[in-house]
């Protein structure tokens, strides 16, 4: 399956693709990212990930989703080449929402040109 990365996951592959209509922000700290859907936001750059369900399942725990910290979503990705995929991604959830107020956006949504 495939997994879309946008920060701390990111390994520098070159399998890299955008996400419309999300921004990509520092939630309250400038530690790591969050990506929120922003309808209108400036998208998110994101490498994609061929993963496992046991993969899958340990990054569900490394990013907190039962706690509510990420939520994992399907959203389409669209590649360098113009082609369109869906991969798994992770969202801010509720106690990242929670703190919006402080959010501080990454212009042009790649964490590796901020």
């Amino acid at each position: 399956m495939k997994l879309a990365v946008y920060g701390t996951l990111r390994d520098g592959s070159d399998r890299l693709g955008y996400i419309a209509d999300t921004a990509l922000v520092f939630p309250g700290h400038h530690r790591f990212p969050a990506m929120i859907h922003y309808e209108g936001g400036e998208g998110t750059t994101v490498e994609i990930h061929e993963i496992d369900s046991e993969t899958l399942a340990a990054y569900d725990r490394y990013e907190g989703v039962a706690a509510g910290i990420y939520q994992r979503t399907r959203m389409k990705v669209t590649m360098a080449d113009g082609t369109t995929l869906e991969a798994w991604v992770y969202l801010a959830g509720e106690k990242l929402l929670a703190q919006s107020a402080s959010f501080i956006a990454i212009s042009g949504g790649d964490w590796f040109e901020r």
